[in-house]
């Protein structure tokens, strides 16, 4: 059985009794399970069987009561430990379909009790089954596919997933994105893609430099930090091929995702393709580099790292994936109430850690961040991200469809708060400094303020700060950026800004100022505000 908030799916259930008894809880269980005083939080908790007794009324209040006594105890599912537990526990649903990802490329998920709820998906080819499970939160795909756990299983990954199945995911994220235009253009076959004969195997190479200034016709210089992902493109591939199209969409979206909402965005993400399987005679230069991370220098240009020359006797091929999930994964902690349950054999369904409210001016211990989270802190300046809906007004709609600037919608945040004479603490600025892509080398100390001010200007701010007075006003713009206790907890696809209810001002709730705005294509992530 399933179960998250409202959500209850009910596996196998075996009731006895009396004929008359075994009738009446047949007609009233189901209702009554969902009542029943489920443990509440974001984990999700997979039972092998529970077993209670009582009368028919009795019975969901006794479940639950076993269930969060099980869940209290359950083991890592990462671990091997977790083939004769009665129950596992998985941090949230990412670590869910993280893990059902890696054993499913293992080909050990058929065998696991765990698994038994998912018995329709491991009953397809593996291709198939990976592309549904991929495609089930297609906004979290970056977040996970980067978490650590999963970071021995990519190349297998890669290889597992045929053409069809690259489609079903590229359509799931087109749909859930708004980017389907662009990838469908980036589908169509070229004139000028070369023939598979005239494809080399040095399908390794790095990708030749793009122009590193941006404009709205001009695509940003993006290339994957993992030699992982690239080494198992198949040197025949057209760019055209939805596995290529998939990784140039997964690029440009942790690193360019502006463009894939631009006015120029199929052709961007068709040259970034490109880029995946250019021939080597197209990137002579280029074929004794490995795979390359980009940086920005203080302009906000791609700058990568010199090229390293190859090393004798290196393997051209992936290594295979091995399990080193309890070497990455963070201990878990004395476990707490679970929210969703999972229950393989038996009837037991049900149902956010408290946030703590105190603000401090330094960020929070990377010792206590939830595993769901890549960055956790407190900020004082919390109303900035309110200013993520200036820049989402439909009346900048045309000119969102001109930024092509790597980290673009992170970068044209900071500029238009800084033209509102915003000073952001230590904090804060360290999270934006990261997000912007601004190199620290030349500052000393690595004072993360520091750092934000070698962000070049913006070219002309006027139609951005022009907008943001003319739909909010002084009065909310001010109030939002007041100093607002806050903490901000992001992943690479999600940013949850969690503030004070006592700090609800009726200038800006007038105006719509801290309404939630969702995704936004134009950041690459999901946003949502809590007034907790």
């Amino acid at each position: 059985m399933f179960t998250a908030g409202d959500d209850l799916r009910i596996g196998r259930v075996v009731l006895r009794g009396t004929a008359p008894a075994v009738e009446h809880a047949r007609a009233t269980l189901p209702a009554a399970l969902a009542r029943a005083p489920w443990p509440a939080d974001e984990a999700i908790v997979v039972v092998r069987r529970v077993a209670v007794g009582g009368t028919a009324t009795e019975l969901p209040a006794r479940a639950a009561t076993a269930a969060d006594h099980l869940a209290r105890r359950a083991a890592d599912p990462w671990s091997p430990s977790a083939d004769a537990a009665e129950a596992v526990r998985f941090r949230d649903a990412l670590d869910y379909r993280a893990c059902l990802v890696r054993d499913l490329l293992k080909g050990t998920a058929a065998r696991r009790w765990l698994w038994r709820h998912r018995a329709a998906l491991l009953a397809r080819p593996a291709a198939e089954a990976l592309a549904e499970l991929l495609a089930e939160d297609a906004l979290a795909l970056p977040t996970l596919l980067e978490r650590p756990a999963l970071r021995d299983s990519l190349p297998a990954l890669w290889r597992t997933l045929d053409a069809p199945a690259a489609r079903t995911v590229l359509h799931a994220i087109g749909s859930a994105t708004g980017w389907q235009s662009a990838v469908t253009i980036a589908l169509l076959p070229s004139l000028h893609e070369h023939p598979a004969e005239k494809r080399s195997a040095s399908r390794h190479t790095a990708p030749a430099p793009l122009p590193t200034t941006h404009t709205a016709t001009q695509r940003p210089n993006v290339a994957f930090g993992s030699s992982a992902l690239r080494s198992v493109l198949s040197a025949d591939l057209p760019p055209s091929d939805p596995r290529v199209v998939l990784q140039a969409v997964l690029a440009l979206w942790t690193q360019a995702p502006a463009t894939l909402a631009g006015t120029d965005a199929g052709e961007a993400l068709r040259a970034t393709a490109e880029t995946l399987v250019r021939p080597a005679a197209e990137a002579t230069t280029a074929s004794s580099r490995e795979p390359q991370t980009i940086t920005a220098d203080a302009a906000g240009n791609s700058v990568a790292p010199a090229p390293t020359p190859p090393q004798a006797g290196t393997p051209d091929t992936a290594a295979p994936a091995t399990d080193t999930s309890q070497a990455s994964a963070a201990p878990h902690p004395e476990p707490a109430p679970a929210r969703p349950i999972l229950c393989a054999d038996a009837p037991v369904p049900a149902a956010d850690s408290p946030s703590s409210s105190r603000v401090s001016s330094t960020a929070a211990s990377p010792a206590v961040l939830p595993p769901a989270a890549d960055v956790d802190f407190h900020t004082r300046g919390g109303g900035f991200f309110f200013l993520l809906n200036v820049l989402n007004l439909p009346a900048l709609h045309d000119w969102r469809g001109t930024l092509a600037e790597p980290h673009a919608g992170w970068r044209e945040l900071v500029r238009l708060a800084r033209g509102l004479d915003f000073a952001p603490d230590a904090p804060l600025a360290a999270f934006l400094a990261d997000a912007c892509a601004l190199d620290p080398h030349d500052i000393r100390d690595d004072d993360p303020i520091a750092v934000l001010t070698t962000l070049p200007p913006d070219a002309d701010p006027a139609p951005v700060r022009h907008a943001a007075l003319r739909h909010y006003g002084e009065a909310a713009l001010a109030a939002a950026l007041a100093e607002r206790p806050a903490r901000v907890r992001a992943t690479r696809s999600h940013l949850d800004v969690h503030l004070r209810l006592a700090d609800v001002n009726l200038d800006i709730r007038r105006t719509g100022l801290d309404l939630d705005p969702g995704w936004l294509p134009w950041l690459g992530r999901v946003v949502h505000f809590h007034y907790d």
